[in-house]
């Protein structure tokens, strides 16, 4: 541990007589960790940080009105992990800290300072009242030193402080002092084991500084989910189009969807969208060994043709895989998804059982029916009621269906999340 950091622990442990009171009484802060997650690292020592990290994080008093955390990571790569204010709860915040998995690659430290200046700590997800702070830390010198510097000043201009932690024997002093908002600001340690002594002088620092005082006291604004829609809970989509769409139904396909969500706010608090991958029947490749007949290798081709989509592939994708915690999908927000389909069903009990199932776990299918080998009273018992069963002529009439489409999700949001079970869902036809 260097001098510096000795002087700091010293002044916490006369000013608070040991750590910090977990909160900082009523000076709540923005904080957003910045974490090197690049080759030079071993994988061990990146789960230390992880838990260093998790260990701050029990300083803070975290929660809606309170102390918010967001994580972005970066190498050759830069992620958001997750942006300020996702997690309310400490327990639920600690563990995606847990669960983020290292990608590895180059050190581009300036094009994560970069998405931390525009994103984490932009008026979407920072509280411009609160402390906000940035912890940088790194295990050496970055790829592009002056691009980081010069990122790094755009940082300070911005308003919010920043302390950079170097790690190892591998780091450039100049480069931590270039990132930090001051010389007073840069902290080494000789390993990622000794992180967690960061703990006590980041709780004093969120506290120690007062904070402009929180605007007065008022109803904040509802979330804007969809343009022109007073419905304001979370919304999760998944779009499917079928595996036998061609080149250019899949383009008239995608046009749609993009569309659609031109008028949503998509972002990780509000409105998430996905698409469900394709399902075309199995057949893989009939090896030159594999028949010697040619009615053996007749049936094995008869085998690969395309009989029907498959939504009941589709839709358990989306049941286990795709609304997924795992994924993105969130507990507290309303489940769509859409089904494109354009001929009839491969497996028609197997696709109305996982249709059963996703209405019993609240996931609102909405079904588009496109062509004239769509069987429409087949699809209306897929969908979620009569009024999610939708058709048109062609993949080129998918937009005249956009409003009709719009309303559906806006109704979803709108009314209070539950769960719909197979034989309520009977009542609607």
């Amino acid at each position: 541990m260097n001098a510096l950091l000795w002087v700091f622990l010293t002044t916490i442990g006369v000013v608070f007589g040991g750590d910090p009171a977990k909160g900082c009484g009523n000076n709540p802060a923005d904080i957003v960790f910045v974490l090197d997650e690049s080759g030079s690292i071993w994988g061990p020592h990146f789960k230390q940080q992880l838990k260093s990290v998790q260990d701050i994080i029990e300083s803070f008093d975290i929660g809606f009105n309170r102390t918010h955390v967001g994580v972005m990571t970066f190498g050759t790569n830069n992620r958001v992990i997750f942006p300020l204010g996702k997690y309310t709860d400490e327990n639920e915040l600690k563990a995606a800290v847990a669960g983020i998995k290292q990608q590895r690659g180059e050190t581009y430290t300036h094009l994560a300072l970069k998405r931390l200046r525009e994103e984490m700590f932009s008026p979407q997800y920072s509280r411009p009242w609160v402390r906000r702070v940035a912890i940088v830390i790194t295990d050496g010198e970055s790829n592009f030193p002056e691009e980081t510097k010069r990122e790094a000043a755009l940082c300070h201009a911005a308003g919010f402080e920043v302390l950079a932690v170097g790690v190892g024997q591998s780091v450039a002093r100049d480069e931590l002092e270039a990132i930090a908002s001051s010389s007073d600001k840069v902290f080494t340690v000789d390993s990622y084991g000794a992180l967690d002594t960061l703990r006590s002088i980041l709780a004093w620092k969120a506290c120690a500084v007062p904070t402009e005082p929180p605007p007065p006291t008022t109803t904040p604004p509802q979330p804007q989910m969809i343009e022109d829609c007073n419905g304001h809970n979370k919304m999760d989509l998944l779009w499917s189009i079928s595996n036998q769409a061609g080149v250019d139904e899949t383009n008239y396909g995608l046009d749609f969807i993009r569309s659609v969500t031109a008028d949503m706010t998509v972002d990780p608090l509000r409105v998430q969208v996905g698409l469900s991958p394709r399902f075309c029947d199995e057949g893989n490749a009939i090896r030159l060994k594999d028949h010697d007949t040619k009615e053996g290798f007749w049936r094995d081709l008869d085998r690969r043709r395309l009989a029907g989509v498959r939504s009941d592939r589709t839709i358990g994708y989306m049941r286990r895989e795709g609304f997924s915690t795992q994924n993105g999908g969130r507990s507290d927000a309303v489940r769509f998804g859409i089904l494109i389909v354009d001929n009839t069903e491969a497996n028609w009990e197997n696709a109305l059982n996982q249709a059963r199932l996703a209405k019993e776990e609240g996931i609102r299918l909405i079904v588009i029916g496109v062509g004239s080998r769509v069987d429409t009273v087949k699809l209306a018992q897929l969908a979620w009621s009569e009024k999610d069963s939708i058709t048109v002529s062609s993949y080129s009439q998918l937009s005249d269906k956009k409003s009709a489409i719009v309303q559906r999700f806006c109704d979803g949001i709108t009314q209070r999340v539950w769960r719909k079970s197979f034989l309520e869902s009977l009542y609607d036809y």
